[in-house]
């Protein structure tokens, strides 16, 4: 059970990671994408950028999944991956390095976008498309490298070659979802004068649409590969999300409500919502989609890495389960209450 319940904290880890990471990359897009149009971007970015704070909080969250490397990653010790690059020194200097470059990375592309919003000249637009560009790439790799090391790497010589698009999209959609949250509480919680803009909440719930499309795609073009081919080596990791003891001619595993409720939470439940344009235009039912997908992205990271242990029981039902999750939630919160109400604009200077 200890050892499920520091599944709880990876999951926390990599939510925690991506919501200060992805506000970077969101706005770096929009960057490149040149969106103009009512200046969006402009409106988001300040509290996109804000998540960087979080930062901190993922570090520690790293020191302390690397601290006890038998718990985060069940391999350790056992000699089954004869591969360097799952030598857990190696694995952990990367994950050091990695995050320490992506977090001064992302404060360099702050530092930029604010002096070119106070310049507006060619030569500071030009270095912030440099960073913008450095931004993308450096998150894909990172991506890549953190669905490996924490989540596909966890099971003996599984491995998919969509698993990595299909965890990074998943986190961008993730974010895209906690930001609509945000700024809708913030709106609520200063009797709307402060967040964005019903325009600002309109462009973020279409891009969330794309996004759960692109989410979608990528899932069944992993899932439905394994499931037709039906090779032994793919459907380890897969069946027993699903079936009982991983065996398809047997019912369904304890496990599997919590898989069919991610899908469900991140794919087919905010599309029918999200496909209505007074859905996109009205705050609160967009927030709702996004807490649909926000909830099923903890589900999917915590099902993707638990069902790795033996013996697989619903560890939140414990103290010490409840205790990791909420210490975590306490903090993010406070650590954006205080970096949102620092950069908190009033709406109606904004509306147009």
């Amino acid at each position: 059970m200890v050892d499920l319940n520091w599944a709880v904290l990876t999951a926390a880890f990599l939510m925690v990671l991506y919501m200060a990471q992805a506000g970077i990359v969101l706005t770096s897009v929009l960057h490149l994408a040149n969106v103009r149009g009512g200046t969006w971007r402009e409106e988001v970015a300040p509290y996109a950028h804000a998540t960087a704070y979080l930062f901190p909080l993922a570090f520690l969250l790293l020191l302390a999944l690397l601290s006890s490397p038998e718990l985060t990653f069940p391999y350790t010790g056992k000699s089954l991956h004869p591969s360097a690059w799952l030598h857990f020194p190696f694995l952990a200097a990367r994950e050091i390095g990695m995050l320490l470059l992506v977090a001064g990375l992302s404060v360099a592309y702050v530092r930029a976008s604010d002096r070119h919003r106070r310049e507006q000249t060619p030569a500071s637009r030009n270095r912030l498309t440099a960073y913008a560009s450095a931004v993308i790439v450096l998150y894909v790799l990172y991506a890549t490298i953190v669905s490996w090391d924490f989540e596909m790497t966890l099971t003996e010589h599984w491995h998919s070659a969509i698993y990595a698009p299909y965890f990074f999209v998943s986190s961008l959609q993730m974010f895209l979802a906690f930001l609509i949250i945000a700024m809708y509480a913030l709106r609520r919680l200063s009797g709307g004068t402060r967040g964005i803009s019903d325009t600002g909440f309109n462009c973020l719930a279409q891009m969330m649409l794309g996004f759960t499309l692109l989410w979608t795609y990528t899932f069944f073009s992993q899932f439905l590969t394994i499931w037709y081919a039906a090779l032994p080596d793919e459907t380890r990791r897969l069946f027993p999300l699903m079936f009982e003891h991983g065996d398809i001619r047997r019912g369904p595993s304890v496990i599997a409500p919590l898989f069919w409720s991610f899908v469900a939470m991140k794919s087919f439940s905010p599309f029918f919502m999200l496909i209505f344009s007074v859905t996109r235009h009205t705050p609160g039912v967009a927030a709702l989609a996004a807490m649909l997908i926000f909830v099923g992205t903890f589900l999917e990271r915590f099902t993707w890495i638990a069902d790795t242990y033996p013996g697989w029981q619903m560890p939140l039902s414990t103290l010490f389960g409840v205790a990791l999750l909420g210490a975590v939630t306490v903090v993010v919160f406070f650590v954006l209450r205080w970096a949102f109400l620092r950069v908190a604009v009033p709406v109606t200077a904004k509306e147009h």
